[in-house]
């Protein structure tokens, strides 16, 4: 299986091109380390719960919990001092007592966030245009209208929020615009390798181009959603993994410096794994939990199904959906199936066709 991870790169780009990059000493080759196979195989075991067993009502549940946490923990990790419940009132527009800045930071990233899903599902290419309109939204209200929605033209720092101890310096202005044009160029020619060590990649060198004036953590953060949905990584509408970026935000920047440093993005593509792998986790632990305490039993459902049997003569698949609209598909196609196994009930026909009557019944 490691080795399966390893193999889904499309080819290495020559040392010689991304000239620009490579002259700021930012690296953008990635390799597989063990760690880094384990942390990938350890999201996709938890890819077919939320691609298989969700119904529908614990699917909104999941998505309206993993938007407020994107939206509060992304923001704290820059110092926003709002947390989940004062997120969740400012989005619905209801009042809190609060700084003015902390509540439009809030707003900004609710606006931006549905921007991101909306490029997600458009069939044209991302552009630096779409990062910049990120930016734009994300910061609107909040900075100098010259540095809003554009490349900056002043010199800037990755400073660490909680400290403001400064992790490491950036491009000068003039070098963003063919950094910028470069990282576009490799997202173009990594379009076929492995979703999620490309979405990692980017969030560490769109970083340390750190293209705007401000706002650059938490449009690379977004943008990083946006890569994996594109790729068609659905997963992550219910996986904030800016919850566990923030639980770790002091090694967040330490491999940040790390990752400059070693010339090698396997320190930062590990971390943003880990992150990812830790939400994932954490949120498949949490719906389980959910759907254990709302669910029927499996007594209480096979009981209801056979006196649905009992009362309609015979039943589809759709029927019991209906029944029991809360359980997932699969589990209800479970249950029929083990009391035909049981004898209490028979099915007919074939499988999208298939009907169910009580054993012995017929017409």
């Amino acid at each position: 299986m490691a080795e399966k991870w390893r193999k889904m790169r499309s080819g290495r780009t020559p040392m010689n091109e991304y000239k620009s990059l490579k002259s700021l000493g930012i690296p953008y080759e990635a390799s597989f380390s063990d760690e880094l196979v384990s942390l990938l195989m350890r999201i996709a075991e938890c890819r077919p719960f939320f691609t298989e067993a969700l119904s529908r009502p614990l699917k909104v549940t999941l998505l309206r919990n993993a938007k407020v946490r994107a939206i509060t923990y992304s923001n704290q990790i820059e110092g926003n001092p709002l947390h989940e419940e004062d997120v969740e009132k400012v989005i619905k527009k209801k009042k809190i007592t609060a700084n003015e800045t902390a509540k439009r930071e809030i707003q900004n990233y609710s606006d931006a966030l549905s921007f991101a899903e909306k490029l997600a599902v458009d069939s044209r290419p991302i552009t630096i245009n779409d990062f910049c309109d990120l930016q734009k939204m994300l910061t609107s209200g909040l900075l100098n209208k010259t540095q809003v929605g554009r490349i900056r033209t002043i010199p800037v720092s990755i400073v660490n929020a909680a400290t403001n101890e400064t992790i490491d310096s950036c491009p000068e202005p003039y070098a963003l615009k063919e950094a910028l044009a470069e990282l576009w160029d490799w997202l173009d020619a990594t379009e076929t390798e492995n979703p999620y060590t490309r979405a990692f990649a980017f969030h560490f060198i769109a970083v340390a181009i750190h293209p705007f004036a401000d706002g650059n953590g938490r449009t690379v953060r977004l943008m990083q959603h946006l890569l994996l949905l594109r790729s068609g990584e659905e997963i992550v509408k219910y996986i904030p993994s800016e919850t566990a970026i923030m639980r770790h935000r002091d090694e967040y920047y330490s491999t940040i410096r790390q990752t400059k440093k070693l010339q090698r993005l396997t320190p930062m593509l590990e971390f943003l794994a880990k992150c990812f792998c830790e939400a994932a986790e954490d949120i498949t632990k949490e719906a389980k939990q959910i759907l254990k305490k709302s669910l029927p039993s499996l007594e209480e459902r096979r009981d209801a199904i056979v006196k649905l049997v009992k009362k309609k003569k015979e039943i589809k698949t759709a029927d019991v959906i209906s029944l029991f609209p809360d359980v997932p598909r699969r589990t209800l196609e479970r249950d029929l199936e083990s009391l035909c196994k049981e004898k209490a009930l028979r099915a007919e026909g074939k499988k999208r066709a298939r009907i169910y009557k009580l054993r012995g019944w017929s017409n």
